[in-house]
């Protein structure tokens, strides 16, 4: 009996450590960035630029962004021709909506139609004005947030009585 009981109880111990580790893994957020960063200067990104953008991109890794998200959004604002500290400014952008409860695509694509929107006004990558239609992008879309907050907020607070009565 004592054996047996002696067995249970390691078979116990052995399946706890198979899978522990895999239920604890958390992500390793700097194993992450080396990869994107790598991806980034595999598609041609210059180095400076993935410098640059190092510290954001880390930023919305710890927020839960994924790699292959990161990567397209990083080289579809890339290929707009904005680089540098715009390109930074960019992606910090993307993190402030994320911050607020934006999906990371989501994000990403109010982003790039600011982007548009200044390029189509005839600013370049580093213009102030192309980086103003970016902001004003994010703040439209936090307004928008805000709203469906407060529309929400106010569902629950004031429960429609829609039943029909008999």
């Amino acid at each position: 009996m004592k054996k047996f009981l002696f067995m249970v109880v390691l078979l116990n111990l052995f399946s706890f450590l198979i899978i522990c580790p895999a239920c604890a893994q958390d992500r390793n957020v700097s194993v992450e960035l080396t990869q994107l960063r790598n991806e980034l200067l595999n598609s041609k990104l210059p180095l400076k630029d993935v410098n640059s953008v190092a510290q954001t991109l880390r930023a919305l890794l710890n927020q839960g962004s994924s790699v292959g998200e990161l990567r397209s959004i990083t080289l579809s604002i890339a290929k707009k021709g904005i680089s540098g500290t715009a390109l930074n400014t960019s992606l910090e952008s993307v993190n402030v909506l994320v911050e607020a409860g934006v999906k990371t695509n989501e994000a990403g694509n109010v982003v790039l139609g600011g982007i548009d929107k200044g390029l189509a006004l005839g600013f370049k990558g580093g213009d102030f004005g192309l980086m103003d239609n970016v902001r004003e992008a994010v703040k439209q879309k936090k307004a928008q947030l805000l709203e469906e907050m407060k529309k929400k907020s106010a569902e629950t607070a004031n429960p429609s009585t829609d039943t029909v009565s008999k």
